[in-house]
């Protein structure tokens, strides 16, 4: 019988030769140069990034927007007993507003509330200059009341303006801030004002500086934001620092 010849030799080298042709095929195939891009690829590039970068913007407008607009709230302006003028502002655009209120005949009477502070060089309390500057805008003397605890934050204040208006048997009252401190300020006064029949609302000032669609542009728009972001959240964790 006779035995068939071993070709392992031979079909070993020739596959690993075919094995080299396909490694070198491959090889070509991986180095060739990639075809180069052309202008209207370019172009469809850059203004795909240029759509990408403006839809950004816009969502990040849209947000720092909402962020500012959830600060502002004005409650319907009804008349009422009383305007109350929060202390703590760096001008007297609330001052002005309250009187805006009293001379369209929104209001009675002309609350301001005693923080104890005193004017820097001189012999008189900060509540007394407000009083001066109410008289000087024409509001009678005998319609302006100054509450008579010292307040010295939202809060304090809005208890100091309750027992006011309960001593004095009044029944509503408009609170007039600035518009970054109206949310926080409507929180407040419901939470104090809980028991009470007494109707408030709450009112910005008109024609401030501070908008909800550009506060982010000034400095003073972003600290003013910052700050009120900063007290809302201490308040709502059921913090209790003497914040104005």
């Amino acid at each position: 019988m006779h035995s068939t010849p071993s070709c392992s030799g031979e079909c070993g080298q020739g596959a690993l030769l075919r094995r080299g042709e396909m490694s070198i095929r491959m090889n070509r195939l991986t180095t060739q140069p990639t075809a180069k891009r052309g202008p209207f690829s370019r172009t469809l590039r850059g203004f795909g990034c240029l759509l990408m970068l403006a839809v950004a913007a816009i969502l990040g407008e849209l947000f720092l927007t909402a962020l500012g607009g959830i600060l502002i709230i004005s409650d319907p302006l009804q008349p009422a007993d009383a305007v109350a003028v929060l202390s703590g502002a760096k001008d007297l655009g609330r001052m002005q507003e309250a009187v805006r209120l009293y001379q369209d005949k929104y209001a009675g009477l002309f609350i301001l509330t005693e923080t104890g502070e005193s004017l820097e060089n001189y012999d008189s309390s900060v509540s007394f200059y407000y009083k001066l500057q109410a008289l000087d805008m024409g509001i009678p003397n005998g319609a302006i009341l100054i509450t008579d605890e010292q307040a010295s934050s939202t809060e304090e204040e809005a208890r100091a303006i309750r027992d006011l208006l309960e001593r004095s048997g009044l029944k509503s009252c408009i609170v007039v801030t600035d518009p970054f401190h109206t949310f926080r300020t409507r929180i407040i006064f419901r939470e104090v004002f809980a028991d009470s029949d007494i109707h408030i609302s709450v009112r910005p000032v008109r024609g401030h500086w501070y908008r909800s669609s550009t506060w982010w542009m000034s400095a003073e728009g972003r600290q003013a934001t910052f700050l009120e972001y900063t007290k809302l959240l201490g308040h709502l964790l059921g913090l209790r620092p003497t914040w104005e």
